[in-house]
């Protein structure tokens, strides 16, 4: 009988939406779902520096400030309160915050009453059992331990301290790092304690790890009260920015230490840098594991399949408008179209050669373009040397026509010779259905005040004067011989695809003995391969961490920057110590943006002149969603959606 009931008031509740909606029914009217592709890596915010991880943290944690957001939803585009601009940064766990005149302190004062998802329980044996915060009656909350799920200053040292002395390799702390010690690595703060090189810090004595703690690491991050003070080791532009990012969220301290993370002691950190060689995040103890103060709670991960989040539904801003959230991870673009056609998803990752198959869809809307500056780059990188040995993308191995010389791209003109064989405008009209630009460096033109606006420095399509570079290289020998390699790309990125298909068409062209093969990997699979330094090129991008032109100069030509490694030696070696390191640091050395922009023009000559890498086209963004989608914030700096203020309604 309550089964039968319950089944009339369903078809009450359904007619009546339909009704209310003018006979068009939302499905899943309290769910989010979103398709799209690339699995997440992570959900630990020190480890992370992936969009897709970004995406979980991004919701269930939360830090200092925040980037106050346009809207672009199904009814329209509202871009008025959006900003990139520091000035416009708004209090997010702190309430407010103070410079110093010198720029080398700031303080920032930590909300109060702010509980994170799971809070610790007093138990009739004393001991202490995590819970989540939304099960508790306002009765049993009485048996939170203090400080055990409530957010303090506490927490924020932990959190700033954790993540410097994790500090795992390709990971996104130098941007900590370097601000409050000076150093860009924890390797070479140990280097220039100790005197000496130390290539693993799990080897450091209990007391070289203390003396390092005391004199580095605590001073730089104190919570006195209710403050946290940060004191810069130097002068930092865009410190403030970088603490809008998911490395900068907080975690509740007795919380990660019970997970079996860093417990706070000066002489055993170590134990917890560098999990897994930066290369395996199942060894971080938060690798699973959330515990944030953000507006979701992590439900379900299933590992390159789903995530699923539930509304915490105590969050200190009031509950989220949604229910629930689902990010389907789905590679096969027909896949996200089926479910976007039916209604399964609200919104969907669309590559733009496929745009025209969503726009004029019945109950879709697709802004596009959309006026906001882009702060991402992608390029494809050259790498020197490859590694040969158990290489299987570069042919037979040995070169004899069937592999390539390990030195392929040290030669400067090869790397020039390859930039002209990629057809920028080709790009542009077939995949990016002429809503792109050509970019010719490491800044992007959203920073218009350091971008050089200078024609001569697009690289162009020109098979002739390509030719002519690759006849001379290596004395002839390379023309004579040929070359056999693999570009890579990750599953589901058709515009990466693309551009590999039309690298591989022109130079085939041009010489039928330089043979290129297209295959398509995991992305879990592609990271891997990035970091054997096995891919003669391959395709990545680059979302800001903060909006600086700094941020895209460290990780393209900076030698310790993210992708120099997976460049090589050689071009570590010869190519970004000597020519580009000394700039980087002069870029910052000053808060003057004529001379910042000086600094940042050269950069982009210099980049020109040694092809340090194919700049793919830009495109300006667009959004494709189902016309029931409401609050969907816009800010380029965000890593995907924010899931907070959005619902589903026809209003």
């Amino acid at each position: 009988m309550w089964k039968k009931f319950g089944f009339v008031l369903a078809v009450i509740a359904v007619f009546g939406l339909m009704a209310w909606s003018q006979e068009k029914p939302i499905k899943n009217p309290d769910t989010i779902i979103y398709a799209t592709i690339g699995p997440a890596e992570t959900c630990d915010p020190a480890y992370a520096y992936d969009t897709a991880s970004g995406e979980i943290i991004f919701n269930t944690y939360e830090t200092l400030v925040f980037w106050p957001y346009g809207v672009a939803d199904a009814k329209g585009v509202d871009l008025t309160n959006m900003s990139l601009d520091p000035a416009k940064l708004q209090p997010l766990l702190a309430t407010e915050w103070t410079v110093s005149e010198d720029g080398l302190t700031y303080t920032f004062t930590i909300r109060e009453g702010i509980r994170f998802h799971y809070v610790g329980v007093k138990k009739a044996d004393g001991s202490i059992e995590w819970v989540d915060y939304d099960s508790l009656s306002p009765e049993e909350e009485k048996n939170i331990v203090p400080g055990y799920g409530e957010l303090t200053a506490e927490d924020v040292e932990y959190s700033i301290e954790r993540a410097m002395l994790q500090d795992r390799d390709g990971g996104p702390i130098w941007m900590l790092l370097e601000p409050l010690t000076g150093y860009s690595s924890m390797r070479d703060l140990v280097k220039a304690a100790l005197g000496k090189k130390v290539d693993d810090l799990k080897t450091l004595t209990p007391e070289e790890q203390a003396m390092i703690y005391k004199k580095y690491i605590d001073p730089a991050v104190e919570a006195e009260g209710n403050k946290v003070i940060f004191h810069l080791a130097q002068t930092y532009p865009p410190f403030i920015t970088i603490l809008a990012g998911s490395w900068g969220s907080v975690l509740d301290k007795e919380w990660t230490i019970a997970q079996g993370d860093w417990d706070g002691k000066a002489d055993d950190w170590a134990k917890w840098w560098n999990p897994g060689g930066g290369e395996v995040p199942e060894k971080s103890p938060l690798f699973k594991a959330v515990n944030g103060t953000g507006p979701f709670k992590l439900k379900r991960w299933d590992i390159g399949v789903e995530i699923d989040f539930d509304r915490f539904e105590k969050y200190w801003r009031g509950p989220a408008k949604i229910k629930h959230v689902v990010i389907k991870k789905l590679d096969e673009w027909s896949d996200r179209l089926l479910l976007l056609k039916n209604g399964e998803a609200d919104i969907v990752y669309v590559p733009s050669q496929y745009l025209p198959q969503v726009e004029g869809l019945e109950g879709v809307v697709v802004h596009d373009p959309i006026d906001v500056p882009q702060v991402a780059l992608r390029a494809m990188f050259f790498t020197a040397p490859v590694v040969l040995e158990g290489n299987e993308f570069i042919g037979e191995g040995p070169w004899d026509g069937y592999g390539i010389p390990a030195d392929l791209f040290a030669d400067v003109n090869v790397r020039k010779a390859f930039c002209m064989l990629f057809d920028y405008d080709a790009f542009i009209e077939q995949v990016l259905m002429g809503k792109g630009y050509k970019i010719h460096g490491p800044i992007p033109k959203a920073f218009d005040w350091a971008y050089k606006d200078d024609p001569s420095l697009d690289w162009n399509y020109d098979p002739q004067k390509a030719k002519e570079l690759l006849m001379k290289a290596r004395n002839g020998e390379l023309w004579e011989k040929g070359f056999n390699l693999t570009i890579l790309y990750n599953q589901g990125n058709a515009e990466r695809q693309i551009a590999a298909e039309i690298l591989k068409t022109n130079l085939e062209a041009l010489n039928p003995k330089f043979r290129v093969k297209i295959q398509a990997v995991p992305w879990k699979t592609y990271l891997s391969y990035l970091l054997s330094g096995k891919m003669p090129l391959f395709i990545i991008g680059w979302l800001a961490d903060y909006p600086d032109p700094n941020n895209f100069a460290v990780p393209f030509v900076a030698s310790y920057g993210t992708f120099a490694a997976w460049q090589g030696e050689y071009m570590v070696e010869n190519v970004f110590k000597p020519y580009f390191d000394d700039l980087v640091k002069q870029g910052m050395a000053t808060t003057d943006k004529a001379k910042r922009a000086e600094v940042y023009y050269k950069i982009q000559e210099l980049a020109h002149d040694l092809a340090i890498d194919i700049w793919l086209p830009q495109r300006y963004p667009y959004r494709v969603m189902r016309d029931w989608v409401r609050g969907w914030p816009i800010n380029p700096i965000y890593p995907g959606p924010y899931f907070y203020p959005m619902y589903k309604a026809y209003d």
